[in-house]
Formats: C-alpha cells, sequence, structure tokens
C-alpha cells in the first residue's frame, strides 16, 4: 500500500508526458523528437499517461508495453514502464526497462531514482547501494527521500556493511527525528552492532580488562551489583588508573544497604575517581549528595559548587547547589543557582519546586507560586509519560503511586 500509494503521488513530478510536443520536467529534455510522431504512438501515450494518474498500473503497463516496442529509443517511454511496473509491486521487472532509459539518456532523474530503490526491492542491495547512495542527498521530495534512506539502510545492512547502515540513519534522524521506523531501526542497529562488537570483543581478549568491564556492565545491567562490583575490581586490579571504575564501584556500593560502614566505602571510591579524574562532574555531585544527606551543609556547597563549575550547564548539580544553600540558610544565593537550573531544564519538576522554596525563603511569594504551579505541570506530564511508556511496553497501565514533592 504505502508504495502504490507514494508512486501516484511522485509520478504526476517526474513522469514525462506522452503526447507529442510536450514539455519534459524540468533539467530533464525529451527525447520525442527522435520518435515517429503519428496519431496511433499519441493515442497509446496518452492512454499510457491516464492509466498512470489514475494508478491502474496493469493498463498502464500493457500500454507502455506496446509503446517501447514501437518507439524503444525513447527514454522516458523506457523509465515510464520501468516506474509502472516498480508501482504494481513488480521491482524485478522495473529493473531492465530503467536501465534502458538510462542508456538511452543519463541524465534521466527519474529513471535513477526508480532504478535503485527497484534493485534494493528486488534483492540486488549490491548494485543498489550506490544508485541510493547519490540519489539521498539530492531529493527534494521528501516521500521519496524516505524510502531511498530506508532501502539504503536495508541494503547496507543486507550485504554485511552496518557502518555504511549508520550513515543512512544519520540522514534519516537529521531528516525525519521522529519518524518511528527511523527510531525503532536506529535502536536495532546500534543493538545489533554493540552485541557483535561485544561477541568479538569477547573472542578476541577475554582476559582484557575491557571484556571485565564489558562483563561488570552487563551485571549491573541485571541488578547483580555484588558480582558486577567485584568485576569492575577485577578492572582496577589490572588497569589501576582507568577513568570512571572507582565511579562505578561506590555507586553500586550505594545502591545497597545505606549503613555507615558502606557509606564511608563510597565515599572512599569516588575520592578515588577524583584523584584519577578530577574533572569527574558525577563523582563530585554524588560526595555532594552523600554531604546533603549528612546535613553536612558547608561540605555539600562545596562539592557542588565544584561539579557546577566542572560542567555548568549540569541542572542537577545546580539542583544539588541550590538546595544545600537553602538549608545552609543562604536562600539569596541558592536563587542565582536554581534560576539557571531552571532555564537549562524547563521541564525539571524538582528544579521548579526547589525554586519555588528558595523564592519563598525570600519573600518572593508570587514568584514562588508561579514555580510551585510550574512544579506541578511538569510532575503530572512526566507521569503521563510514564505511564504512556509503560503502557506501549507492556500493554496495561498500573494505577500510579502519589509522589511526594522532592526535597
Amino acid at each position: 500500500m504505502e508504495v502504490r500509494l507514494f508512486t501516484t503521488i511522485f509520478i504526476a513530478v517526474f513522469v514525462v508526458p506522452f503526447a507529442a510536443g510536450a514539455q519534459a520536467p524540468t533539467g530533464e529534455k525529451s527525447s520525442h523528437s527522435s520518435t515517429p510522431q503519428d496519431s496511433e504512438v499519441n493515442d497509446i501515450a496518452t492512454a499510457a499517461m491516464e492509466a498512470l494518474r489514475k494508478g491502474d498500473f496493469r493498463a498502464a503497463i500493457l500500454t507502455l508495453r506496446k509503446l517501447t516496442t514501437m518507439a524503444p529509443a525513447v527514454a522516458e517511454f523506457q523509465a515510464n514502464l520501468g516506474i509502472a511496473y516498480y508501482s504494481s509491486g513488480r521491482p524485478l521487472d522495473a529493473v531492465a526497462p530503467l536501465r534502458k532509459a538510462l542508456e538511452l539518456k543519463s541524465s534521466l532523474a527519474s529513471a535513477h531514482y526508480y532504478l535503485g530503490i527497484s534493485l534494493a526491492r528486488s534483492g540486488n542491495c549490491k548494485e543498489a547501494l550506490p544508485f541510493l547512495e547519490e540519489d539521498y542527498p539530492r531529493l527534494n521530495d521528501q516521500r521519496l527521500k524516505r524510502i531511498v534512506g530506508l532501502d539504503g539502510e536495508g541494503c547496507a545492512r543486507a550485504v554485511g556493511e552496518p557502518y555504511r547502515a549508520i550513515n543512512y540513519l544519520q540522514w534519516l534522524n537529521r531528516d525525519f527525528p521522529d519518524d518511528p521506523d527511523v527510531l525503532y531501526l536506529t535502536t536495532h542497529v546500534f543493538s545489533d552492532l554493540s552485541t557483535h562488537a561485544a561477541q568479538r570483543l569477547l573472542s578476541v581478549a577475554p582476559g582484557s580488562h575491557q571484556a571485565h568491564q564489558l562483563y561488570a556492565e552487563t551485571l549491573e545491567a541485571q541488578g547483580k551489583n555484588a558480582d558486577a562490583a567485584a568485576e569492575y575490581r577485577k578492572v582496577l586490579a589490572m588497569a589501576p588508573r582507568l577513568p570512571g571504575i572507582h565511579y562505578r564501584v561506590g555507586r553500586l556500593l550505594l545502591a545497597g544497604e545505606p549503613d555507615s560502614a558502606t557509606l564511608e566505602a563510597a565515599r572512599r571510591e569516588f575520592e578515588e575517581e577524583l584523584q584519577i579524574n578530577p574533572a569527574d562532574v558525577d563523582s563530585e555531585y554524588q560526595l555532594g549528595e552523600m554531604a546533603r544527606q549528612a546535613r553536612q551543609w558547608n561540605e555539600a556547597i562545596e562539592h557542588f559548587g565544584r561539579a557546577a563549575k566542572i560542567d555548568p550547564n549540569s541542572p542537577q548539580a545546580l539542583v544539588g547547589l541550590g538546595k544545600s544553600l537553602v538549608s545552609a540558610g543562604r536562600p539569596a544565593e541558592a536563587v542565582a543557582a536554581l534560576e539557571k537550573a531552571v532555564q537549562l531544564a524547563p521541564d525539571d519538576a524538582v528544579a521548579h519546586y526547589q525554586m519555588s522554596f528558595a523564592y519563598r525563603r525570600v519573600g518572593r511569594e508570587e514568584e514562588a507560586k508561579k514555580h510551585l504551579a510550574l512544579y506541578r505541570k511538569a510532575h503530572d506530564l512526566q507521569q503521563h509519560v510514564n505511564q504512556d511508556m509503560h503502557l506501549g511496553i507492556v500493554g496495561n497501565i498500573s494505577q500510579p503511586q502519589t509522589a511526594e514533592p522532592p526535597e
């Protein structure tokens, strides 16, 4: 259905009228002058054109086959026969007349476009790819551009060139960022690449620190935190200065029972990470959050302040800084940090709630009410998004729990 509907529309743009003396599309000079201009040819050409316009591809094919027999040297006749075959769901039959059209007139853009997608749809991917790669950047018609891009991505994977497929996905995500097919394929192509690379890594270097890190990440994703931490420690034994690993261990420790020994161990991991990478914003943030929860306001302000300095565009760090400043009795300073956080993340419910709280502390009641309303709006929106995602994945919606306002 997609092919037939699309082609019916596209024919009006690219198909050359057959009648004698008719003008070719822009940039495509008609070769009618080389054909016998008798009334029979004109009558058949007119009938074929009418069949194409109506989407009666069976009738169009019959008349166009007769026409290409009577005037085999007319490139436009050959091109339209190929288009009619493609439109009727016969891409393999479309290839020969489209090739012939390009032999007769290499500049015939419509024949070039349809030959590429006909080759792709008929399984001749290796031959189709050069056509599709050449056509995608120069196409203005968005419907054909999308088909060419999707066919190119599929062909690249079919011939075992996944990185060539990524080129098409980059183009498609730029031109069709919200297209469900594009998003679905992007998810699967990168997932397949990840799986393939992981299998190869485990095959060629099973004892490497990279292999242990990959295994640790897999265990972490499965919720096997103790096993994951043990694997990360193997990584550190092999590569003690590798950035990011101490942070991961610290994060896993925080996910466990929050007793004093565990918290102290996690703190040491984050501090070790900062010894390796002083610009690690995540470790600074975690240390700030740990200090804030321990009501050590000044220490929290220092860590959140460093995190915000490392990454001035981190709403999370700015919100943490704002919370700590309010708690330390410095609401006027908190306002500046939180105003920037709200600017950076206008849909962040927590940022709006903390902004409301800080405004109330400095006596700006009207602005506090405004941000409290924005908090409720953002919170409700996120609840709906979560419910929609749940519905899309599992097919039903559980009753949402009532969320308490953020601290």
